[in-house]
Formats: C-alpha cells, structure tokens, sequence
C-alpha cells in the first residue's frame, strides 16, 4: 500500500515536471530575440523557470500525500498508524521543497544577476573580458544582501516569544500547532531568504496577477478590434499624413529654403508615415492569415472559454475575499493572523477542493489546474504591462523579439511570482493547503462518533501536516511581520483586482496587432519583419 500511495502522489508530479520543462524551453525561446538569439540565456531563463515551477507543483503532491494517509471515516490506514512512518514519507518532499529553494535562491541571487549586468554592459567594439568583470561587480552587490539575509536567517527566528495575550482564547485555538514547529537554524536561514524573495513576489504577484486574472477572462470574451476597421482607420490616417506632407513640400520647392522648424515637422511626419506603413502591413498580414479567416469558427469558443475562466477569477476573488474577512472577524493582533482560517464564512474553493478529495485525481487536477491559471495570468499580466520604473516603461515583452536583459527579468519575476505562490494558495485556501482533504473522528458526550474535518483549530493528532502548511505557519510564527505583509498584500491584490475590472472594461479592445509609435520603431530599428499579436 505504501508503494502504491507514493506511485499516486509521485507520478502525477513526474508527468507535470515533464510538461514544466517543455513549457519553459518552448517559452523561452518563443519570447527571445530570434535574430539574436542567445543560447546561455536560453539555459538560464529556462533553467529559473524549470526550478521555480517544480517548487510550486510540489504542493499538489504535497496535499494529496497526506490526504492518502487516512480513511473517510477519519481514521489512518494501516501503512501510515505509526507517526515515525507518516514523517519517513513527508521526509522527502521536504528535502524536496528545500533544494528547490536553494537553487531559486542560486538562481535569483548569482546566476540571474551576473547574466542581466553581462548584457546590460554590452557595448560596441567591448571585450568579453571587460563585461564579465563588470557583471561580477554587480553580482557581488546581490551576494552581499543574500548573505546579510542567510545571516538574519539563523538568528531573528530564534527571537520569536510567545504573544502577551497568549491566555485569550484565539491563541489557546492555534496554541497546539506551535508545539509542531521545531526547526534547525539552517532550515530557518533558507526560509528567511525565500521569504524575504517571496515578498517581492508577492508584491509582483498583487500587480501582475491581480491585473492578469480579470484582464486574461476578460480579453478572451470581448476579443480583438474589428480588422476591417483598423486597416481603414491606418489607412485614412496615412491619407492625412501624405496630405500634410505634401503641403510643406508643396510650399518649399527645392530652390526655397526650408525654415528649420518646418524641417523638424517634415521629419516628424515621415517618421509618422513610416510607422503607419509598418502598421498597415501588419494588419495586412493579420487579414490573410487562416487563423484570421477561421475567426468564426474559434471565436464562440474563446467566448465560453472566456467566461469559465471568468467564473474561475471571480471565485478566486470571492474565496481570498472571505478568507481575510474571516481573519478581521478573529482579529486578535497581527502575531496571530498566520494561523487563523475558516471559522466562521465558508471558502468556495476550500470547501470544494476539500469535497472532490474523494475522488481522486479530481482533487489533483482541480488544484494544479488553479496553480496554472495563476501562472498564466501572470505571464499575460507581464506581457500587457511590461516593467516600469516609476513612469517609465524598462522593458515591454514582444514574441520573437524581447532583448536579453528583458528575459532574463521577465523570467526573473516569474521565479519570484511563483516562489510566492505558496503562500497566496495558502491565503486562499487555507484549510486544504494544510490539511488536505482529511478527517478524524471524535467522541461526543453520548459516547456516539463523530467525523470531522481537519481544520487550523483541531487539537489533536489524529491530523497529519502538508510540508508546505508546516513550512509557512512555522516561519510565520517565528517572524509574524511577514505574515502581517501577506495579510496586507492580499487586500492589494483584491483592490487590484477590482481596478484591473474596470479599467478593462472601459477600455477599448485590443488591437489585432502590437502598433508601433515613433520611439518604438526607432528602438526596434534592427528588425524588419512586422510583429502581430
């Protein structure tokens, strides 16, 4: 039975691993420079993709390992009575979760930053020499703050003391997950670090996921400009640019000399000509295309499509919302807000997930598929939006054309995006990302049975701990300032979220194809060939 329990925890997470890296290598290579292609960036960005993807497939594997553990009727079955067994088996999704966050560490701190400050430096007639050094001396700066973290890894946690309050009758509720909570200075120095990653990215994850779960749903049902129409509007533009044109050359033959001022708006609207040409041979392209040609067979579909994903976003919204409400109903103070879940408003999603544990695989795929909606949106949401700093726009994310450095920060916020997952599943549903879908059984008065579910509040040890669960309540307690974060985040998130709905939907509807401005043709003057969406 135990074979057999591992074979059905460990098998779905081989095939999903394989599929992971076939969507990194094809990601990767579907947003870089195809003219410019670069294989040590390949391997980089798939790598921190690869790594960062397979630590959060973990927590599927992670739930439904300790959801086999026991019976419907709440008690463990027979392979797993002994606790020492139940902990052999969580042994190694443990060791899992942990090399996994030191490469994303390695990934994040060294390999990541030495790659991005190498293309960054690149300059004309430069020698190798020269940028790997000066790569390095950035670098240096990250390994720095790693080790600074590292450091305040092995000594803050070990600061942790018990709350003032601890004789009020929440904290007598959670008082019994503490005792669960023993961990070595090196296990506490790794989940500072991650943690302290893991804010970023939740902070990224508030942006870019906030805006790309209503945004994606939303795209898909309202669809793209009408094709006809934007080629005609291209094309009247055109007209009045080549009026004005031949206005001011009409008024300044070439025995007269052209004011300066005149020169520069001539110049201005042959640039403007030039990009309006770009843009009418793209929507050219898009109008001959098959797919363009199919847009009747495809679009109902991407309408149904649309709205399932929808009526997913708006339950993620409805779930998270219901979660943190249950927190502010038994608010205490910020110490204790790690460990309170679902004890009074119920979680769709929670309540779901727990009900198809019955029927696995359903549990499974209902879970992996939330973690790839989140994953997704977050690339659309990156894609869209592209990085900022402050109003000016660093990088933008184009398919066959986003340079080195974009990548590589590109699949950078990805890693910290979904580093940060765990914790917003967590936040989400926190009742089945610890405890699965399990039960134990309990004596009333009348001495009759009673199965209840495992919940953050049960006091007893008939219940068995997800790895992650452990992980995140475990540093949440020793540091409770980022639990606190995270709490606060998640009301960012659901304000992001709202905005992102409204401004979509004032919105006029995407364009059929990535239209090109002035300084946009000027940085891309390298390239030729016409960019369609």
């Amino acid at each position: 039975m135990l074979v057999l329990a591992s074979l059905g925890s460990w098998l779905p997470f081989a095939v999903v691993a394989i599929l992971i890296v076939l969507f990194s290598l094809i990601f990767t290579s579907r947003y870089q420079q195809k003219r410019k292609r670069d294989y040590f960036v390949t391997v980089t960005c798939s790598l921190s993709l690869i790594i960062a993807l397979l630590t959060a497939s973990l927590l599927p594997t992670d739930v439904i390992l300790v959801s086999f553990m026991k019976n419907s009727d709440g008690t463990f079955k027979e392979w797993t009575q002994n606790q020492t067994t139940r902990d052999n088996i969580q042994q190694y999704v443990e060791i899992g979760y942990y090399v996994l966050y030191g490469l994303v560490i390695i990934m994040a701190f060294l390999i990541n930053p030495f790659f991005f400050f190498y293309y960054e430096e690149k300059e004309e007639g430069e020698k190798i020499s020269k940028r790997i050094c000066s790569a390095i001396k950035w670098t240096m700066g990250f390994l720095i703050f790693l080790l600074v973290l590292l450091i305040l890894g092995i000594f803050v946690p070990q600061l942790a003391t018990l709350p003032s309050d601890n004789s009020t009758s929440e904290w007598d509720n959670v008082k019994y997950l503490i005792n669960h909570f023993d961990s070595s200075r090196l296990q506490d120095s790794i989940s500072f670090a991650i943690f302290s990653l893991s804010i970023i990215g939740f902070f990224l994850l508030t942006v870019y996921t906030g805006y790309g779960s209503i945004a994606c749903p939303l795209f898909l049902i309202r669809g793209k400009q009408n094709a006809r129409l934007q080629h005609e509007a291209i094309e009247e533009q055109h007209v009045a640019i080549q009026a004005q044109i031949q206005a001011i050359k009409n008024r300044y033959p070439r025995h007269v000399t052209m004011p300066s001022r005149e020169k520069r708006k001539l110049e201005d609207l042959e640039q403007k000509e030039m990009v309006l040409n770009r843009n009418e041979e793209s929507i050219k392209i898009v109008r001959r295309s098959f797919f363009f040609k199919c847009r009747y067979i495809y679009r109902p579909v991407q309408i149904i499509f649309g709205v399932l994903l929808l009526l997913l976003a708006l339950l993620i919204f409805v779930s998270l919302l219901l979660s943190n409400i249950n927190k502010c109903i038994h608010f205490v103070n910020f110490k204790q807000i790690f460990a309170q879940g679902n004890k009074t408003l119920p979680n769709p999603i929670d309540v779901a997930l727990t009900w198809t544990g019955k029927f696995y695989p359903v549990n499974y795929i209902i879970l992996s598929l939330l973690l790839l909606y989140i994953i997704i949106t977050s690339i659309f949401g990156l894609q869209q939006l592209g990085i900022w700093y402050f109003c000016v726009r660093m990088y933008r994310f184009s398919r066959g054309r986003t340079k080195p450095q974009a990548i590589l920060m590109l699949c950078s916020f990805m890693m910290f995006i979904v580093v940060a997952i765990n914790v917003f599943v967590y936040l989400l549903i926190p009742q089945y990302s610890i405890y699965g879908d399990q039960h134990y059984a309990v004596k009333e008065h009348n001495g009759t049975m009673i199965v209840k579910p495992c919940t953050q509040y049960v006091t007893t040890d008939q219940c068995q701990m997800t790895v992650m669960g452990r992980i995140i309540l475990r540093f949440f307690y020793k540091v409770w300032f980022f639990g606190a974060v995270y709490f606060c985040l998640s009301w960012l998130f659901l304000l992001m979220f709202v905005g992102s709905c409204l401004v979509k939907i004032i919105r006029n509807r995407e364009s059929n194809i990535q239209e090109f401005s002035v300084e946009r043709m000027l940085e891309d003057e390298d390239e030729d060939v016409p960019l369609i969406q």
